[in-house]
């Protein structure tokens, strides 16, 4: 233990040598990241021609092509001979369908897409269920470091099970179990899609109260009328003949039925002695699914490094294009779901860093790789098929600094990077911030600790690889108070329609921080040793094992 302690402080040494002086050349770079020419490709990105960026879709392939073309006019490199990675996808998408929630009192009303929203993602094209018996399972959490197992031995293979959102809230000898506030991996949604999965279960329902959830029901309530997509490789995803989300009003109802409140079912599953309900309930279900194989493409280029041994290594800038597409909402005119916060912005800024490099023809180490990610509303796919089919070897890519949805609202004092306090890149990241030009700039953490954002954009699957990753957020420490909170924006954009840029956008903010991620890369691509994960991260195994010798130097 001491010898990896004493190489995490090499480490940020090693950064801090780099955060005391910079090049006039690297500064005149730095300011080549200006704000308008962000909104400028946002706006190109957002537009309606693009048709929201879905997954698979011609204006997704329109936003990837204008993408390709910003990295050839800047003179970045392409990856082989192209500036594609074509990915495989398989879509599915319910077309018609029926349910019944039948209690013993007679059948349980609900409103669809206003209470549950289902769909399949067995990849069949009929499903039917009859009389499925439903299982409430709390939190659906099996931790065995921990010593916690929701499951019991419980006979529920063939059932419906019934989950908590989130991670059983608990503290035992003054200390939290599962991350505290801070969302840990049992508590994300695919984890409990991915236990009925794995317990032989005929379908999964989540139950969805915002504070539990992190965001509102409306991020997720028409995810029964949008196109699925998986991936073909295995050990990906989850395939089950039925999902749903469930409002915490028919939850409610739901729980009633088996003499409960929902408020009960949420304290008796912090218990580590919770048992599994079987409810008076069974689910009858018939689907059409339309299935269709469909490609899509990540794209990618490269500011090569000048190090012979180096240049090989790279530091990998991400931000997801795609968006939800064309969704179609009861009563709703704009179908049109543009995605400019979300993520044109985090997009067209990394091409702003991109030029800062290239225009600037800033020198360095190791090689900076631009990778605009297919895919990550349909769950992180691009960058998941990235790193299980990489271009170049897995451990050549150093570490990841993703941006996704970055500040909107104008300047702050201070930015976020969640998982800055997991690895040495979050360290170098706070030395150059603090010395950045401008006047020094706070790095804070995750400001919603309970959403799990760290699990929820691309970076994750760069961790789950043992890649050193940080994910870049808006400070909230305003120098002037916008007219509406960041809070109360994202509430009305977030997966919205009204995604679209509007008076309120002041990209000072975003202009700045991308600053400050231009020379966090410089530094990482200039510094002697590699990035790595603190010591007991839950992904450090990984690191050592993609390293191997080079660990222990």
């Amino acid at each position: 233990m001491r010898v990896i302690l004493m190489l995490v402080s090499s480490v940020v040494g090693s950064f801090m040598a780099y955060s005391s002086e910079l090049p006039p050349n690297v500064r005149a770079a730095m300011d080549l990241i200006k704000a308008d020419d962000i909104l400028a490709g946002v706006k190109v990105l957002s537009a309606d021609d693009m048709e929201g960026r879905g997954a698979g879709t011609a204006g997704e392939k329109r936003a990837a092509d204008w993408i390709a073309r910003q990295f050839k006019s800047l003179g970045l490199q392409t990856v082989g001979d192209s500036y594609f990675q074509e990915i495989e996808m398989v879509g599915y998408r319910k077309t018609a369908s029926s349910l019944t929630l039948q209690g013993a009192n007679g059948a349980i009303p609900y409103g669809s897409e206003k209470t549950l929203t289902y769909w399949s993602s067995s990849q069949k094209e009929q499903i039917a269920l009859a009389d499925i018996p439903l299982v409430f399972v709390g939190y659906g959490v099996e931790a065995p470091e921990y010593k916690w197992d929701d499951f019991k031995g419980h006979d529920i293979a063939g059932k419906i099970l019934v989950f908590l959102n989130s991670d059983p809230p608990v503290s035992e000898n003054g200390q939290d179990l599962f991350g505290g506030e801070s969302r840990t991996y049992y508590g994300r949604w695919t984890y409990k899609f991915e236990q009925a999965m794995k317990h032989g279960a005929a379908g999964a329902m989540v139950i969805h109260t915002t504070p539990s959830a992190g965001y509102g029901w409306s991020v997720i309530g028409h995810a029964g009328i949008e196109e699925g997509f998986a991936l073909p490789l295995p050990n990906t995803g989850f395939q089950l003949d039925f999902l749903a989300w469930v409002h915490q009003d028919l939850a409610q109802e739901l729980a009633k039925t088996a003499g409960s409140s929902l408020e009960e079912w949420f304290e008796s599953a912090k218990s580590r002695s919770f048992q599994p309900v079987d409810l008076p309930i069974k689910l009858s279900t018939t689907m059409q699914v339309e299935m269709r194989k469909t490609k899509t493409q990540n794209v990618m280029a490269v500011w090569p490094g000048s190090h012979e041994k180096k240049k090989s290594e790279y530091v990998v800038f991400s931000a997801h294009y795609d968006h939800l597409g064309i969704v179609e909402h009861d009563g709703q005119e704009d179908k049109i779901f543009n995605g400019a916060w979300d993520n044109a912005l985090g997009t067209s800024s990394i091409i702003s860093i991109a030029r800062g490099f290239a225009k600037g023809k800033v020198e360095t180490d190791r090689s900076i790789l631009f990778l605009a990610c297919a895919a990550e509303e349909s769950g992180s796919l691009g960058s998941h098929w990235f790193v299980a089919r990489p271009p170049m070897p897995i451990e050549s890519l150093v570490g990841n600094i993703n941006i996704d949805m970055p500040q909107v609202l104008g300047l702050t004092h201070d930015m976020a990077a969640i998982g800055y306090q997991t690895n040495s890149l979050g360290d170098a990241l706070v030395k150059v911030a603090e010395s950045f030009p401008g006047g020094k700039v706070i790095v804070r953490g995750d400001l919603d600790p309970n959403a799990g954002s760290f699990y929820r954009s691309d970076q994750v699957n760069f961790a789950k690889a043992g890649i050193p990753a940080v994910f870049l957020n808006p400070g909230t420490e305003f120098v002037v108070t916008p007219p509406m909170s960041l809070v109360d924006y994202e509430s009305l954009k977030y997966h919205q329609a009204a995604d679209e840029v509007d008076e309120y956008w002041n990209l000072s903010g975003c202009e700045r921080d991308m600053k400050v991620a231009f020379l966090l890369a410089y530094r990482v691509a200039n510094a002697e040793l590699l990035p790595r994960w603190k010591p007991g991260n839950e992904f450090e195994a990984k690191w050592l094992k993609l390293h191997g010798p080079k660990a222990k130097k």
